[in-house]
């Protein structure tokens, strides 16, 4: 059987229990015009109707679609759709994203095509982000997150924005690190950032907001900053002890903080002297070079209450804090002062948690 048309792009989505998703994640592929896409599936040990339903589903469509069997970890799935895509040009995409115009990709390829052929260093692209919720009610915190999606800081590109880029361009950055079962997209973008650039495409993608809706946003956020500092500051066993922490979304509900921070606190407590003083000066330098949020959070909200789309923040505070803070955030009493801070904020949520949250033994 001869093979079809060289796709122009092939499009690579990791799958884990996605059988409520896939439907409607046809459905905006399907509506794409003026480009020719493949599909490719990585499943990782799905337990529902997600591999029947993607079988049933790439049978009824136009598209090519391909659905592959990859061992767990969304980092190891995409490197697996990677090796087999057929396109020159990659886009790794979420399972519960969404297009909102039928010529979305056709714009984003030829927007990033036409960046490429001028540029000398890699170059990546990542779409304008949208959260879709259960209300229409506007929501400050929704529309902060989308807003911080459109800055140019490494720290601020996430894979729910969708990574579209050359095949050479992934081959020459080193693919995803799979040593860890998430952030793979965090540190992905921070590997392009340094290495190349990133380019926002000036189309938009839409992202479900049921994580944060089921498990609860700040608890959520919570649980991520915890995360992404545990990275930062090189805190390898912190993985290792809690490998129920980052659970697959069909399993979690209401998230509960006391466990994690008990953890926390467990770990901590093994640590000689030395090393939990480190650990502590670690956290305090990462919060430290972070508060530039604080300072962003009241361009957003300035721009939400104008009615401004999310991409149309004017960083008027943020532009201060560079020119007057950020010299200073790094040196060592402000690591001190935030050090001292996240540890008194530590022990308060502790004992708060205790209180409102049933215990659930930690080790």
């Amino acid at each position: 059987m001869p093979l079809s048309p060289k796709p122009d792009l092939s499009i690579i989505v990791p799958l884990l229990n996605e059988q409520t998703e896939l439907p409607d994640l046809f459905q905006t592929l399907a509506d794409q015009k003026d480009i020719l896409f493949e599909l490719l599936l990585c499943d990782g040990g799905s337990t529902d109707t997600t591999r029947q339903i993607a079988v049933e589903l790439g049978g009824e469509n136009s598209f090519t679609t391909q659905l592959l069997d990859t061992p767990p970890g969304r980092g190891r799935q995409m490197n697996a759709g990677a090796a087999v895509a057929r396109a020159d040009m990659l886009l790794f995409l979420h399972a519960d994203s969404r297009f909102e115009a039928p010529d979305t990709l056709s714009i984003a390829l030829q927007y990033l095509t036409s960046r490429q052929s001028v540029s000398t260093h890699p170059v990546a692209a990542r779409f304008r982000l949208h959260f879709r919720r259960r209300t229409t009610h506007p929501s400050l915190a929704f529309y902060f997150y989308e807003a911080k999606a459109c800055l140019s800081s490494e720290d601020c590109i996430r894979g729910d924005q969708g990574y579209m880029l050359s095949r050479s361009c992934f081959e020459d950055i080193g693919r995803f690190d799979d040593s860890l079962p998430f952030l793979e997209d965090l540190r992905l973008a921070k590997t392009i950032a340094r290495q190349g650039s990133w380019l926002l495409l000036p189309v938009r993608i839409t992202t479900s907001a049921r994580r944060f809706e089921t498990e609860g946003l700040l608890r959520r956020q919570i649980v991520n900053a915890v995360i992404v500092n545990a990275v930062a500051v090189g805190w390898n066993e912190f993985f290792r002890e809690l490998p129920g922490l980052y659970r697959c979304h069909t399993e979690t509900g209401k998230l509960l903080l006391f466990p994690l921070l008990d953890g926390i606190r467990i770990l901590l407590a093994s640590f000689t002297p030395d090393q939990r003083r480190t650990f502590w000066q670690a956290t305090g330098r990462h919060v430290a070079a972070n508060s530039w949020q604080i300072f962003f959070w009241l361009d957003a909200r300035h721009a939400f209450h104008s009615s401004l789309p999310p991409e149309s923040v004017r960083l008027q505070w943020t532009n201060r804090f560079n020119r007057y803070c950020a010299p200073f955030v790094c040196s060592s009493p402000v690591a001190w002062v935030a050090s001292a801070a996240v540890r008194l904020w530590h022990r308060a949520m502790l004992l708060l948690c205790r209180r409102l949250e049933p215990v659930t033994k930690t080790s």
